[in-house]
């Protein structure tokens, strides 16, 4: 029985060696370079010494408030993202700020979250996104946010807009397993949504003007964060103008070329031409600095890889099958379907 009880310790603890091992947090380079491994004391050093950075931090998949569920799973989630950004407006050894993008949107109130402490940043030192496979509805919500948009040719953007949805199965309850539901409820619209019976007049028209609204605050934000821009930054802004907006807000999507002539992004590129535009703009808002050091603010931990193992299982093909406004069902989403 001891020896069973040594065996289960000494396993567990070689087990948290490794996994501490591998999930040390990792230097920033470019896309295109090698990523070197840095110890906790060296990460720690330099995150606080007093040099000029620039803070890299990415947003990847959908944008809400939620955290993942799988163990040490991808850390560059919304959440974390936001709670990156409120440590790096109080950092003022951080000049800049780089956000890489790759998202299809998510929740209103999350989108909204990010994009005004992305503003209160770009109060005090420039930020600049980069958009990479997709960063469209709430991704693009996000990145007007910043002082400049660059993205990759063929990156998705756009699908300005809110979409709510909900499943109707009353049918197949009713008609085919003869299941009903009995809902005692103290006004009309306590249950509005649901799934057990069809949407009244009544409830369609409620809901349309939550969308309608949702919709309005997108409109406004985008407004707020390029339309009105006033900057003396001396690198490359397009003017995007309220009635090309009013034109093309109807939640189509563009790639980043199409974006770049109507106006919704500055500039196509890579992560170079990021960190140049970058690094040119903070040494214009900073006299006497000469370069800066980018620096991950974000973190790729996932417990699964780490083992050799997949996560490309078919319960996760199954996941991907259902939309993602019905895993959000019945909340307003800045969402590209």
């Amino acid at each position: 029985m001891k020896k069973n009880i040594l065996f289960i310790i000494v396993l567990v603890l070689c087990l948290l060696s490794v996994v501490l091992g591998v999930i040390t947090p990792k230097k920033y380079t470019n896309d295109n370079q090698i990523v070197k491994k840095t110890s906790n004391t060296d990460i720690t050093k330099m995150l606080n010494a007093k040099f000029n950075k620039a803070a890299v931090v990415s947003i990847n998949g959908v944008i809400s408030s939620e955290k993942e569920g799988r163990v040490f799973a991808d850390e560059n989630s919304s959440a974390s993202a936001l709670k990156m950004l409120r440590e790096i407006e109080k950092d003022d050894t951080v000049k800049g700020v780089l956000i890489k993008i790759n998202s299809p949107g998510g929740t209103v109130a999350m989108s909204q979250a990010i994009y005004n402490e992305i503003l209160r940043i770009r109060e005090k030192k420039p930020v600049i996104t980069l958009m990479y496979d997709v960063a469209a509805s709430g991704g693009y919500y996000i990145a007007c946010a910043s002082d400049r948009i660059v993205a990759h040719p063929g990156t998705l953007t756009g699908s300005i807009g809110v979409i709510m949805s909900s499943m109707d199965i009353h049918k197949l309850l009713s008609d085919k397993l003869a299941v009903s539901q009995n809902v005692i409820k103290s006004g009309k619209y306590k249950d509005i949504g649901s799934s057990t019976r069809s949407m009244t007049p009544d409830e369609r028209s409620l809901l349309q003007n939550i969308i309608d609204d949702s919709y309005l605050q997108f409109k406004e934000a985008i407004i707020n964060g390029r339309v009105n821009r006033n900057d003396n930054y001396n690198v490359p802004k397009v003017a995007l103008t309220k009635q090309i907006l009013d034109n093309y807000a109807d939640g189509r999507v563009f790639t980043g070329r199409q974006a770049l002539k109507l106006g919704f992004v500055d500039m196509n590129g890579d992560i170079y031409t990021a960190e140049d535009t970058l690094k040119q703009m903070i040494m214009q808002k900073n006299e006497g600095i000469k370069d800066v050091e980018f620096v991950n603010y974000s973190k790729n931990y996932n417990f699964m890889e780490i083992f050799g193992i997949s996560e490309n299982s078919s319960t996760s093909s199954l996941k991907d099958i259902v939309p993602n406004s019905l895993k959000y069902s019945k909340k307003p989403l800045y969402l590209w379907e």
